[in-house]
C-alpha cells in the first residue's frame, strides 16, 4: 500500500463517481485498497478512471440494441461472437456497472442535437409522427414531464422537422428543453437499450433506476 490513502468517499470525489462504483472497483481489483478499522483505505496512486470500452459503430450499436430485444441482428458471419459476448456481458454484469458500459458502446448510436422551444409548444411537437419519444420522455420509463422532450428522428428529417417548428440548428442554447437523437437508422420503436442509454447519460438517480428496470435488470443497490 502506498504511503498516501483515502477513504472511499475522498476516492469517489477524486473519481467523479459514487461510493458504489468506488467498492465495486475495490472488489474486482482494479483499485488497490485496505481495510483498516473497518474501514477501506484507498491507495491514491491506483486512482485512474476505469478503462472504457471502445464504442461500437452505429451499425453494432443498433444489432447490440437489436440483440437485447431478443430480435434477429444483421451482422456479418464474423461479426457474431463479438455480438454474443457483448450481450453476455451486458446481461451478467453487475447493476452498477452497466451504466457506464451502456455509455461507452453506445456513445456514437446518433448524433446529438440540442433545441429550445417554448414550453407550451411542446405537447404539439410531442404528437410528431416523425419522433420517436425515448429516455425521460419514453412512456415506458415513466418519467415523461411536460417540461422537456427527449426523441430520435431520422437524419433526413430533421431539416424539414426544424423547418415546421421554426427551431434553428445551428443556434446556441443556453436552456434546452429538446434533445433529439438524430439516427442513421429508420425505426417504429426506439429500442429499450438506446432509451436506457439517454438515461444513463442524464446520470440522475431516477433516471438511473429507470433504465435498469427498462432493460430488466432491477434498481442497483
Amino acid at each position: 500500500m502506498a504511503s498516501r490513502v483515502v477513504s472511499v468517499r475522498e476516492a469517489a470525489q477524486l473519481l467523479g463517481v459514487n461510493r458504489q462504483r468506488v467498492l465495486q472497483r475495490i472488489a474486482e481489483g482494479s483499485l488497490q485498497a485496505e481495510k483498516v478499522g473497518g474501514r477501506w483505505l484507498v491507495d491514491a496512486a491506483t486512482l485512474r478512471p476505469a478503462r472504457r470500452s471502445r464504442p461500437l459503430s452505429p451499425r453494432m450499436g443498433w444489432a447490440l440494441a437489436q440483440a437485447v430485444e431478443g430480435r434477429p441482428a444483421q451482422v456479418r458471419r464474423d461479426e457474431v461472437r463479438r455480438l454474443d459476448e457483448r450481450l453476455h456481458r451486458l446481461r451478467g454484469s453487475d447493476a452498477q456497472a452497466v451504466p457506464a458500459l451502456v455509455r461507452s458502446w453506445l456513445g456514437e448510436r446518433a448524433r446529438r442535437v440540442e433545441l429550445e422551444m417554448h414550453p407550451d409548444d411542446l405537447t404539439e411537437v410531442r404528437e410528431d409522427p416523425r419522433l420517436r419519444l425515448s429516455g425521460v420522455s419514453d412512456p415506458r420509463a415513466g418519467l415523461a414531464s411536460g417540461a422537456d422532450l427527449e426523441a430520435y428522428i431520422e437524419e433526413g428529417q430533421l431539416d424539414g422537422f426544424a423547418d415546421d417548428y421554426f427551431l434553428d440548428l445551428a443556434a446556441a442554447v443556453e436552456s434546452p428543453n429538446i434533445v433529439l437523437h438524430v439516427s442513421a437508422v429508420p425505426m417504429d420503436e426506439v429500442p429499450r437499450l438506446f432509451s436506457a442509454a439517454d438515461l444513463f447519460e442524464r446520470g440522475g438517480p431516477r433516471e438511473t433506476r429507470a433504465a435498469l428496470e427498462l432493460l430488466g435488470l432491477g434498481v442497483a443497490a
